[in-house]
C-alpha cells in the first residue's frame, strides 16, 4: 500500500482528470466530502439539454470562472479546456486505469441509470453509451494519456500530480486522506 504525505500536498485547487468511466465523479464527489468542499461537476456545467454541447467560448468561460477562484475542486476531463486546467491546480489527481476497467464502469453506469437523469451531469441528459463515447474509452490511453502526462511535466513546478492507477489506490488514497483530515481537525 502506497503512503501518501499529504502534509506535502496543496489541495487549494484540485484537478481529477482520467479517461471516461475511470471513476471521476464517484471519486471527486467522497474528496469533497473529505475535504468538505464543493465540488464543480464540468459535465453537469459544460453541456445544454441533450448532450448539446455548448458553444467554445461559453465553456471557456464558465471553466475559466472556476479556476480563477482561489479554491475548487473540479471533476472532467475536457481535453479542450484541460490544459489551462493544469496550469491553475496546485493537485491534479489523475486516475490512469486500465481500459477494461472503464470500459466495465461505462457499461455498468449505463445499466445503472438507464433512461435517468444522474445528478452529476447537465438537466436534460440522460445516461447513454454509444459508439463515440466507447472509442473515447477505447482509444484514451494512446490519445489523451501522453498529452496528460506532457501537461504533467510542464507544470511539475505548480502542480502536483498524484496518479492513481487502480480503484485500489483510489480507495487507499481516500482512506488515508480521512484519517489525515480528521487529525488536523482535532
Amino acid at each position: 500500500m502506497a503512503q501518501y504525505d499529504f502534509s506535502q500536498l496543496d489541495f487549494s485547487r484540485i484537478a481529477v482528470i482520467g479517461c471516461p468511466g475511470s471513476g471521476k465523479t464517484t471519486f471527486t464527489n467522497k474528496l469533497g466530502a473529505i475535504l468538505q468542499r464543493d465540488v464543480y461537476h464540468l459535465d453537469k456545467l459544460l453541456w445544454k439539454p441533450n448532450w448539446e454541447m455548448l458553444p467554445y467560448g461559453e465553456r471557456k468561460e464558465i471553466h475559466d470562472g472556476i479556476i480563477f477562484q482561489q479554491s475548487w475542486v473540479v471533476d472532467g476531463m475536457w481535453r479542450s479546456h484541460v490544459a489551462d486546467r493544469y496550469k491553475r491546480a496546485t493537485l491534479v489527481i489523475f486516475l490512469d486505469f486500465k481500459r477494461r476497467v472503464c470500459m466495465s464502469r461505462a457499461v455498468y453506469r449505463r445499466i445503472k441509470y438507464a433512461g435517468k437523469q444522474r445528478n452529476d451531469i447537465a438537466d436534460g441528459c440522460l445516461e447513454k453509451l454509444d459508439g463515440y463515447f466507447l472509442k473515447t474509452i477505447w482509444t484514451f490511453n494512446k490519445k489523451v494519456r501522453p498529452e496528460i502526462l506532457q501537461l504533467q511535466s510542464q507544470n511539475a513546478e505548480t502542480a502536483h500530480t498524484v496518479t492513481l492507477c487502480n480503484p485500489k489506490q483510489a480507495e487507499e488514497f481516500l482512506q488515508q486522506l480521512q484519517i489525515f483530515a480528521h487529525s488536523q481537525n482535532e
